[in-house]
């Protein structure tokens, strides 16, 4: 499912979109003035990042501006409903699943851009490609959001916000942008749970600071399936990791069982490192309910 719409100024629409658990079908009347800030919400992906994404605006005279060239992406971020949200917990099984199935917990992902200031007023479309493979909106080609620009000329957005010295700054969208991390997917084999895993993971302490290392697993809301409604216990895992300066040791137990899919690693570095931090893992044991070991290969991929 996915929503197709721009707005200016807040990110309501947005919010309302993750509430049903997904990224949703609906359309919004949308517009702005040459200049501005627009948001767009292009579904909900992993791998969307602000320099891949392709974002062009074709005007009303059917000039077609290259947004991304022009360098007018200002940002592509991720965002997650309340963790106590309606929707979060009682939404439908296939819109609580269907981003996993695409290979990640539920996100709606934004794209922020800046209109430039020449183009002419009247009716616009942009067209996007998030250029991904794990759309959940299942649109992973170009489509089109459509505007309507107002005469005038408008600014860009900073986003100003009130720090705690009383003063005001321009909001830092690469605070919300992904960092890099290496991922760990468990493949499904079968129908059988994972009941409990053990893994070491190796990496450079010479390249990155083991302090500077974090852990996030995570949670996955989903109560059922299509046949059998369930409960909300089916998903739970309890993580413990730690790191002693030279590996990285994760244990995470379900003791009623986890369907692979639910069960997402990250660890997660800071930028600027000289070099990729060699993320290995050493060694992965993985149990089911009956605690018999499992014959799963776990996966890591460093996304940098």
């Amino acid at each position: 499912m996915k929503i197709e719409n721009a707005v200016t100024g807040g990110f309501l629409i947005i919010v309302l979109a993750l509430l049903n658990a997904c990224t949703a079908v609906s359309s919004f009347p949308t517009i702005a003035r040459a200049g501005d800030t627009v948001s767009i919400m292009v579904g909900g992906t992993e791998q969307a990042r602000k320099d891949t994404i392709s974002v062009s605006l074709t005007d009303s005279n059917g000039i077609v501006w290259d947004l991304q060239a022009l360098g007018r992406v200002r940002s592509v971020f991720n965002l997650r409903a309340d963790a106590v949200a309606k929707g979060t917990h009682y939404s439908s099984y296939l819109e609580s699943f269907i981003s996993w199935s695409e290979g990640h917990e539920p996100v709606q992902t934004v794209l922020v851009v800046d209109l430039p200031a020449e183009i002419p007023a009247g009716n616009a479309y942009f067209t996007i490609n998030a250029n991904v493979d794990d759309n959940s909106s299942g649109v992973d080609s170009d489509f089109d959001v459509n505007i309507e620009i107002l005469p005038g000329l408008g600014n860009a957005d900073n986003f100003q916000r009130q720090n705690y010295g009383g003063g005001r700054d321009p909001v830092d969208f690469e605070k919300l942008e992904p960092a890099s991390y290496a991922k760990i997917n468990f493949p499904s084999q079968d129908s059988t749970l994972i009941a409990a895993v053990s893994l070491v993971v190796d990496f450079d302490e010479i390249v990155v600071d083991p302090a500077d290392l974090n852990v996030y697993v995570p949670e996955a809301i989903v109560r059922g399936s299509f046949v059998n409604k369930g409960s909300f216990g089916e998903t739970q895992r309890m993580v413990y990791w730690r790191q002693d300066g030279d590996k990285l040791f994760i244990d995470i137990v379900s003791p009623q069982g986890i369907t692979p899919a639910f069960l997402k690693v990250y660890i997660v570095h800071p930028d600027g490192l000289t070099a990729a931090p060699g993320f290995l893992l050493d060694e992965s044991r993985v149990y089911d309910v009956n605690g018999n070991e499992l014959l799963v290969q776990p996966v890591l991929d460093y996304i940098p």
